[in-house]
């Protein structure tokens, strides 16, 4: 569990219902998926507000896999309040440091011009990307069981090939003649930009001399899902019909290096 700060600092120019020449009262309301929804005061007559308010989450679980959402209204007395902007920011976006991480985005696209938002997310510095932007990711392949025969002579040549989008894919070695692989293979991947934004991607292929390999197996881990810490992982893999006719187990480790989705100690 940890805490997430968000400092609400301006707005504007904003773009009103009420019609092209006329002015809101803008407040700003905030969600976040498990927290109670936060707000602004309102700002009267004014289309481009400045709030300088600090809003804070408390007891957020596993921050990097949520997202942010930003909602401008226009605060109206006698009916239902407008929707005049809106953002939705990725956790995983922020960096592991304590220090203020100040951010504009675009809430409302105009005819004339684009209306952004400023705001300010701090963290306890104990989880997020990188500081310097790039970090890397051990994972250790350890066994599958129950693969494919896809050969149909009662066994297989298995290899894991492991992708991270922006990074020289990675595969472990092939094992001749089994369904049921015992790879134990360390393989690091470097300099992953923003790595809490990837998602690491392996497939079990049947090695073939002749003809294109076989896919037999698949899973996807998204990366904002690993807390700052080694985490093992058994999940199933499965290679026809979603599962439905023949799965297999894939065990593997993953070890984020200096970056993670949540404090370990969560």
């Amino acid at each position: 569990m940890t805490t997430i700060s968000v400092l609400v600092q301006s707005a504007g120019p904003l773009e009103s219902d009420d019609g092209l020449f006329s002015k809101s009262d803008p407040y700003v309301y905030l969600q976040l998926e498990d927290c109670d929804s936060q707000q602004t005061s309102t700002v009267e007559n004014d289309n481009t507000p400045e709030w300088n308010e600090t809003l804070t989450f408390e007891g957020v679980d596993q921050p990097a896999s949520k997202t942010l959402s930003l909602k401008i209204y226009d605060d109206d007395t006698w009916s239902r309040d407008d929707k005049i902007g809106e953002v939705k920011f990725p956790l995983a976006e922020l960096k592991c440091t304590p220090d203020p991480q100040e951010f504009e985005k675009v809430c409302d696209e105009g005819m004339l011009t684009d209306g952004k938002i400023k705001f300010t997310i701090t963290t306890d510095g104990t989880w997020g990307n990188p500081t310097d932007g790039t970090g890397g990711l051990t994972v250790m392949i350890g066994t599958c069981t129950g693969l494919d025969d896809a050969d149909f002579g009662g066994t297989t040549d298995p290899y894991a090939y492991l992708q991270i989008d922006g990074c020289d894919a990675l595969s472990t070695s092939v094992k001749d003649g089994t369904i049921n692989p015992e790879w134990n293979e360390e393989l690091t991947f470097e300099s992953i930009e923003d790595p809490l934004t990837k998602v690491l991607k392996i497939t079990i292929y049947d090695q073939d001399t002749w003809s294109r390999d076989d896919k037999i197996g698949y899973c996807e881990v998204p990366l904002c899902e690993l807390p700052c810490a080694e985490t093992p992982f058994e999940k199933t893999v499965d290679w026809c019909m979603a599962g439905l006719v023949k799965q297999a187990t894939l065990t593997f480790t993953v070890t984020p290096k200096g970056w993670g989705g949540w404090p370990a100690s969560s």
